[in-house]
């Protein structure tokens, strides 16, 4: 039985379309995976807190177990829990989130998601697939998708290869995007059977 672990991150509940697209892609999954759980971590409207040095400072005190670092254990044991991750986001001013980027802060940490062996990172997330969901309001262009290069160099780096990328351009273009998202069932139906 898979677990699929989806991490919204939109500060909208309504009208969100990274949002609408994760209902879809969960919509598909639900239907290759029947008897499958998800698990779904909102950062876009609960509060992840920034990292601030004292935290980051008990990264690496391995005996440390206050609280402050509970929420940080709690995220990566979600990561290490699934099989699959799904991400959706937006973009904000050419960029992921900054919520996104803070519930990264607390994930990304030195012998928990990664080691150094021999000053080179060995990312401890193996053998789990992650699937990005982007939207923007700009429409397609030949421009590189900044949100999901970031995204990619840091499930890369705590080990996830196997990523698969969904991007709804072109947001500010209603009747556009109804058409993409109207389409969307089935071509994530051919990316969940890859």
């Amino acid at each position: 039985m898979k677990t699929l672990l989806r991490i919204d991150s939109s500060l909208r509940l309504k009208n969100s379309y990274s949002r609408n697209s994760g209902d879809n892609f969960v919509r598909a999954w639900k239907e290759l995976n029947p008897e499958g759980s998800i698990n779904i971590r909102d950062v876009g409207t609960s509060h992840i807190p920034h990292l601030e040095q004292e935290v980051l400072e008990k990264f690496y005190t391995s005996r440390d177990t206050s609280d402050r670092l509970k929420l940080s254990n709690q995220l990566i044991a979600e990561l290490f829990g699934c099989d699959e991750i799904l991400i959706t986001v937006p973009t904000y001013n050419f960029g992921i989130p900054s919520s996104l980027k803070a519930y990264f802060d607390l994930v990304l940490r030195t012998g928990k998601t990664f080691r150094y062996d021999e000053d080179k990172a060995i990312g401890l997330l193996q053998n789990k697939k992650a699937y990005i969901l982007s939207a923007k309001g700009e429409p397609k262009s030949d421009m590189p998708n900044l949100v999901e290069m970031h995204l990619q160099q840091i499930l890369n780096f705590i080990g996830i290869r196997e990523i698969y990328y969904y991007s709804l351009d072109g947001t500010d273009d209603k009747e556009s995007v109804k058409q993409q998202l109207n389409h969307q069932k089935e071509l994530f139906t051919n990316i969940l059977n890859k």
